[in-house]
């Protein structure tokens, strides 16, 4: 046998084993390629909702800013959010001390109040489905970062409410309302052991 017959059988493994090399290379890069899509791409409001009602919080404290455009002022306070069967408690703390239960079965709720209700609600029970009735979604960023601005297309909330715009990961963090008057509230949020209730309460 003379040498190019003894060569002939390993270059022919070596040129499959380059091809191979390519192939596996090709493979890897499809692979990370449609991995990188998949954490890229925004997650739609079934996922969204199912994310954030694993274990949503009882209480969430609040720093508030409420910009009032007639006054051209802003109005700072604090306080926290409790969920329980009667409704959603928004308990102010500072600069004073106020109760205000946010249920449609409250007669002496505002009406900015009752454009928000289906929002925090919504928001706070993880059930981001049921703001589809409301609102248009438009979901942005990942399940550990995401955005979301909502859109009213209830013709009774349009007339108060302009948009909302909300952020967060595990659970909403921020939230931002534009009201059809020109004010603004802006609410930073976080998860905190819910406070003893007062009597009655």
């Amino acid at each position: 046998m003379n040498r190019k017959t003894q060569a002939e059988p390993h270059a022919g493994r070596f040129l499959a084993g380059i091809a191979w090399a390519k192939a596996t290379s090709r493979l890897a890069v499809l692979m990370f390629a449609t991995s990188a899509s998949a954490i890229a791409a925004p997650p739609d409001l079934t996922q969204l909702s199912r994310h954030l009602s694993q274990d949503p919080p009882a209480c969430v404290s609040f720093d508030q800013r409420r910009w009032m455009a007639d006054l051209e002022t802003e109005l700072p306070s604090t306080g926290y959010f409790r969920r329980q069967s009667t409704g959603l408690v928004w308990q102010t703390l500072t600069p004073i001390q106020d109760r205000l239960v946010l249920s449609a079965e409250n007669p002496d709720l505002a009406t900015g109040m009752k454009a928000l209700l289906p929002v925090l609600t919504g928001l706070f029970d993880g059930n981001w489905t049921a703001l589809e009735q409301h609102f248009s979604v438009t979901l942005s960023g990942r399940l550990d970062a995401w955005q979301a601005t909502l859109s009213p297309k209830d013709a009774a909330i349009a007339e108060r409410l302009e948009s909302i715009a909300l952020k967060g990961d595990e659970l909403v963090s921020s939230l931002e309302v534009r009201f059809t008057d020109g004010d603004r509230l802006s609410l930073a949020l976080s998860p905190l052991p819910c406070p003893p209730r007062a009597p009655g309460a």
